[in-house]
């Protein structure tokens, strides 16, 4: 777990093509934001393996919630961290 920290992207070992970043750390336990999703879920470093190629601004991601576009906008996903 030496090389995770708080922004390793990483992916779920169970749960394949699942993706998400690191938000948080208490011990063995990680704290992560599943991209394209609001969920943060408590899991163990084991779980999950590091996406050592990740693209940057998924390394940025700390979750997202959804914005419901105009008529010539859709629907999407906003990241928190990237402003409404």
């Amino acid at each position: 777990m030496a090389d995770i920290e708080i922004g390793t992207a990483v992916r779920h070992r169970t749960w394949t093509g699942t993706t998400g970043t690191v938000v948080g750390i208490d011990g063995p336990w990680l704290s992560v934001a599943w991209h394209n999703s609001c969920v943060i879920d408590e899991l163990k470093a084991d779980d999950v393996d590091v996406w050592a190629d990740a693209p940057a601004e998924l390394r940025e991601w700390r979750g997202g919630l959804g914005r419901l576009g105009g008529i010539t906008e859709p629907y999407r996903v906003v990241p928190v961290t990237g402003g409404l």
